[in-house]
């Protein structure tokens, strides 16, 4: 096996792939889908917003809040799959914004201790 024609790394790759388990439910595929509509939407709502440099017009406020409203279906309905109550989500969420608050505040002040990926410098 020569390993450099894509014949040879397709067949590496079947060989890999007798490894990997492949039941997938329904809910599992769902979601996957779903969080891909999320993607999809946001590039739209973006390209509605006139961000490419070669084609900065943006569209007409309606068609951005058409995009927005996509994406928010799609969250809506990650939400339904999930399985989590509304008052999860909403508690979850006041936690995550209780950190996050705090990531800036101490952001502003170049303290990065909560983020041993950089410091203010690296950045």
């Amino acid at each position: 096996m020569n390993k450099n024609k894509i014949e040879d790394l397709l067949e590496m790759q079947r060989d890999l792939l007798k490894h990997v388990p492949y039941r997938i439910s329904d809910k599992i595929v769902s979601q996957i889908t779903t969080g891909v509509g999320i993607i999809e939407e946001t590039l739209e709502y973006l390209n509605s917003i006139g961000r490419k440099p070669w084609r900065p017009i943006a569209l007409p406020l309606e068609s951005q809040k058409e995009e927005l409203v996509d994406i928010l279906f799609y969250y809506l309905e990650l939400i339904l799959l999930s399985g989590f109550s509304w008052e999860e989500v909403v508690e979850e969420y006041k936690r995550k914004h209780a950190i996050n608050l705090e990531r800036y505040r101490k952001g502003k002040d170049g303290d990065y201790s909560w983020d041993d990926r950089a410091t203010k410098e690296e950045l």
